[in-house]
């Protein structure tokens, strides 16, 4: 509180300097994206349409180092640097964020992620244009932060994010309603994947076996009893999929498979910039809603999200091939865009046990069963 006070305090002079900057045109652009892996991969229209509008700007994206690889490749970004949430606590951190802003001479910033730090660092960064999203979940810190932003675009219940980002665009002049998701990937990544299949062809099915917030992880005896309903009953191949660190489970999970000759174990073999090659061979992907389902439903593949506590009308898969799983249950959504808890207040993770084997199952067979 005491950061936002002397804020306050100087708030006038500070004012006054970024007015003087302020020009007809934007040359450099910071856009603000420190959320996980799905989050960025939603915001990759934001991104896509100011390069459109303003292809000559120089667009900088800070982000938080987990997502560097879903957007190193992408086209529309000049630059991108990280920082931890660490990095900015504290005085010395705010200071520090400050002068980074300050240095890179912005002429608009565009914040993705509400917050008082944000707030603060961009005002005192001398960025003359500052807009951001006023949250539906919004504490009374960051609505006293928040008038340090030039302009604030509400998000409202029930309109997705993405609607509320290219709501918030045009106070930079950027008119567009395309919220359709980019993913690129590294150049040879078709290759390995080639390399690591083989001759198997479709339908393969992907599963992932992890998510980076545990409460919507699906158990392992699920995952397990799915594989095999799968293998017993379908013609499909499956392959497993999950980061580096999921190894462990995943050589776990293959010593309880029926038809192991049919299952490919590619956890933690593919980088986030090469998965996008072995997600384009798959038949089907079923996932939680993470990161990589929203990977998935940007290459058009179709899917299954088991939903668990997010809430659909903030974030969820928009490509017409997608299928979301989720029982009704009263508690459910607890989890938004700009509120999100890593563990059951009820200790039940009931909105992911919930959905069976056997729904999981017959969602698959329909999409399975599908010409190509």
């Amino acid at each position: 509180m005491i950061y936002i006070l002397l804020t306050y305090l100087f708030y006038p002079f500070v004012y006054l300097v970024t007015s003087i900057k302020r020009k007809k045109g934007l040359e450099r652009i910071l856009v603000i994206q420190t959320a996980k892996i799905g989050d960025m991969i939603c915001s990759t229209p934001v991104f896509r349409e100011i390069k459109k509008r303003y292809p000559s700007a120089h667009l900088t994206l800070l982000i938080d180092p987990v997502t560097k690889g879903v957007i190193e490749k992408n086209p529309h970004i000049d630059k991108i640097t990280t920082i931890r949430t660490k990095d900015f606590k504290g005085l010395a951190g705010k200071v520090r964020l400050s002068g980074l802003i300050r240095k890179g001479n912005y002429d608009a910033a565009v914040c993705l992620n509400p917050n008082v730090p944000y707030a603060l660092s961009l005002f005192w960064g001398l960025v003359p244009l500052r807009i951001s999203v006023m949250p539906d979940f919004a504490g009374i810190t960051f609505k006293l932060a928040a008038v340090f932003f030039t302009h604030l675009e509400k998000h409202v219940r029930g309109k997705m994010v993405i609607e509320t980002y290219m709501q918030m665009l045009r106070k930079i002049g950027v008119e567009s309603s395309d919220i359709s998701k980019d993913v690129y990937m590294s150049e040879g990544a078709d290759i390995m994947v080639r390399d690591l299949l083989g001759s198997i062809g479709k339908p393969l099915t992907g599963i992932a076996i992890s998510s980076g917030n545990k409460m919507k992880e699906m158990e392992a005896e699920k995952i397990t009893a799915l594989v095999n309903k799968l293998l017993d009953n379908t013609g499909t191949y499956i392959a497993l999929i999950g980061s580096g660190q999921d190894r462990d489970k995943a050589e776990s999970l293959c010593g309880s498979f029926s038809h192991k000759e049919r299952v490919i174990n590619t956890v933690g073999k593919f980088s986030l910039t090469e998965l996008p090659a072995l997600l384009k061979r798959l038949s089907l992907f079923i996932g939680v809603d993470s990161g990589i389902t929203y990977m998935a439903d940007a290459l058009s593949v179709p899917l299954i999200n088991v939903a668990g506590p997010a809430d659909m009308q903030d974030q969820r898969p928009t490509n017409e091939y997608a299928i979301i799983m989720r029982e009704k249950i009263p508690c459910v959504p607890c989890s938004h865009a700009f509120r999100s808890p890593y563990s059951c207040r009820l200790k039940t993770r009931e909105c992911i046990t919930s959905v069976s084997v056997e729904e999981i199952f017959s969602a698959a067979n329909k999409i399975l069963l599908k010409p190509n």
